[in-house]
């Protein structure tokens, strides 16, 4: 791998089992270098643990051995989210990030802005690529798939067809024909702002799905868009103090491109989306999607190489000692705090979290409301205590049952909660030891049915961190 610094690749999502393969991504550490570690996935003989294949954006042969003292190319995307796939149609499905650096592209590779935000089907036995479909065109948002893509079938033209639905930080649901990756449901390529940095190569359309109601704000059409009316705080004066970082920054609405220019750009939706990791649950007898976003803006502020000077490179961790993520290899480092206010709350009022049902038939948002409430987060970091629903952002998941139940953690108190998946209607939720930042599974033992999370917390969503398996049964 040639890591470089201790801790620059790391494995945060489970391998997937497709068939007889194990098939394992890694998550590179964001906007340290341009040369950080590549993006390869591997596949592995589930029998005998032989690596059979490793994918790269940058090599063209999957199958093709490394000489000696050779590493994968370097800066590759890479995929740090859930690994999906079907063993009939002989497909892995990447959901993949970005190359090296975020926020500034210009000595990209062709193969990075290729491979860059998009779902890649690759061959199952071999690696080879066999389509790419791009959720967003040269991304230096930082706009990378955190969602895994769901392999389905649906009604496509009066025929069953197999589809692969995919979620994003900018509210789009894509859903493309799995067997070549082309779009079953409408997508417009809408104009977005291209006066980026010097030397920057933007581009001037973006894909958004339009027919389905986009998820990256609040729930509508077209993605939200915010004005200095938006800005919110606890007091007069954190809120005055809000709108005047607005009118200090750029924003042109989604796609606003980054830019070094007073107190940086307005990212929204941010980096968290919209939709992130966890992805989207599936209801396919009653072809509902279940899903899960956030609602939350960056300051997205870049600074001149000349400013930023040569600061030691992170790890994956939390990296407090960098005021400033370097983008070694950039003309730009990059400060891209929350939008928050100086109580340390968001600059714009709640909802800051959703929980949403489509009708993936007819396109029809069904129902939709703030996932979260305040009992464990607040003003300074200080929890408020109260069970008051607000809507927080949110990572992790949900699942369905065949019954019409679904359940999720994901908010930023600590609680697993199951919804009637058919109208919202929450019929239960139980106190987790700590944050439920993660996917809860459901299965059946002796006739009994169980539902199981790990309750482990999540650093920077600032959750309780534990080390603990809930499992809960069903009535019998």
């Amino acid at each position: 791998m040639d890591l470089g610094e201790p801790g620059h690749a790391s494995s945060n999502s489970g391998p997937a089992v497709i068939g007889d393969m194990v098939v394992v991504g890694q998550q590179v550490s964001d906007n340290q270098r341009r040369d950080a570690p590549s993006g390869v996935v591997r596949a592995y003989d589930a029998t005998t643990g032989a690596l059979r294949w490793a994918w790269d954006a940058k090599r063209p042969d999957a199958q093709a051995p490394l000489r000696a003292g050779q590493s994968w190319p370097k800066g590759a995307p890479n995929v740090w989210n859930v690994i999906s796939g079907g063993a009939g149609l002989g497909l892995v499905l990447l959901a993949t990030g970005n190359a090296g650096n975020d926020h500034w592209g210009g000595n990209r590779d062709p193969e990075d802005d290729r491979f860059s935000s998009a779902v890649v089907a690759v061959d199952l036995a071999t690696g080879a690529t066999r389509w790419a479909f791009r959720t967003v065109e040269r991304d230096r948002f930082d706009y990378d798939l955190g969602a895994q893509p769901v392999l389905t079938t649906l009604p496509v033209g009066g025929v069953m067809r197999p589809v692969v639905i995919q979620g994003t930080k900018t509210g789009s649901i894509f859903v493309l024909d799995a067997r070549n990756g082309q779009p079953v449901a409408p997508v417009a390529y809408r104009k977005v702002p291209t006066d980026g940095m010097p030397g920057d190569r933007l581009s001037p359309v973006q894909p958004q799905s339009v027919a389905f109601p986009n998820l990256s704000g609040r729930p509508g059409r077209n993605p939200e868009r915010i004005d200095a009316r938006h800005s919110w705080g606890l007091t007069p004066l954190d809120a005055a103090l809000c709108r005047i970082q607005f009118h200090r920054m750029r924003y042109d609405g989604i796609y606003s491109p980054p830019t070094d220019k007073g107190l940086g750009t307005l990212l929204f939706p941010g980096t968290v989306g919209g939709m992130n990791w966890g992805g989207i649950a599936l209801d396919p007898a009653r072809g509902v999607i279940i899903s899960n976003h956030s609602r939350l803006p960056n300051r997205v502020e870049l600074i001149p190489r000349a400013e930023v000077g040569d600061p030691a490179i992170g790890d994956g961790g939390r990296r407090p000692d960098q005021a400033v993520a370097p983008q070694k290899g950039a003309p730009y480092g990059v400060d891209r705090p929350m939008w928050l206010s100086l109580l340390g709350v968001p600059c714009i009022a709640p909802p800051w979290g959703y929980i949403a049902a489509t009708d993936m038939r007819s396109g029809r948002l069904l129902w939709s409301q703030p996932l979260g409430t305040g009992r464990d987060s607040g003003p300074m970091g200080i929890p408020s205590l109260l069970r008051v629903v607000i809507g927080t952002p949110n990572l992790g998941g949900a699942v369905t049952t065949a019954s019409g139940v679904t359940f999720i953690a994901a908010a930023q108190d600590n609680y697993l909660r199951a919804f009637e998946t058919a109208s919202g209607r929450l019929l239960w939720s139980a106190r987790l030891p700590a944050g439920g930042q993660s996917l809860a599974m459901t299965y059946m033992h002796r006739g009994r049915q169980y539902v199981a999370i790990g309750a482990t917390g999540h650093a920077r969503f600032e959750t309780k961190i534990g080390d603990t398996l809930m499992v809960y049964a069903l009535p019998e």
